[in-house]
């Protein structure tokens, strides 16, 4: 029986590769709004996705919250998307209200964050940002 506390992401699995290149077909803008108020905004360009968590409380819809995942089994995980990412020369950028806070994959250029995470491929553009965002995904994961 599988291990739910595991998260298994293979760089050489064809499914995430196929899904990452699918990425990068579309070209636009996707507003998403619950209740009549913005939640999460997808921007589509070429080799360049952004996520707009404008609400991180859509973090919170799901009946079940079965994530017993550790800090380093995250990141480890993170750190596979993002090696598939730049492998297919991609890059997401996740913002909080406009406001850039992680890049992964091929334009990611750390400094200080590749401490952090080991990766070439992940960048901490704003520690406040970043910071903010995981927290309200936190509190949205408690409740």
């Amino acid at each position: 029986m599988p291990d739910k506390n595991k998260l298994k992401i293979e760089e050489d699995d064809p499914a995430i590769n196929s899904l990452v290149s699918m990425l990068k077909l579309p070209k636009g803008k996707i507003n998403i709004q619950i209740d009549n108020k913005p939640t999460l905004s997808l921007d589509f360009r070429n080799d360049k996705v952004s996520i707009d968590v404008i609400d991180a409380t859509i973090f919170n819809m799901s009946e079940e919250n079965g994530d017993d995942l550790g800090i380093f089994e995250k990141i480890k995980a993170v750190k596979k998307v993002a090696q598939v990412l730049d492998n297919n020369n991609l890059t997401i950028s996740i913002l909080r209200k406009g406001k850039k806070a992680i890049s992964l994959g091929k334009d990611a250029s750390p400094t200080l964050s590749r401490l952090l995470t080991g990766s070439d491929d992940i960048q901490i553009d704003s520690v406040r940002q970043a910071a903010k965002l995981g927290k309200v995904m936190k509190k949205s994961e408690d409740d």
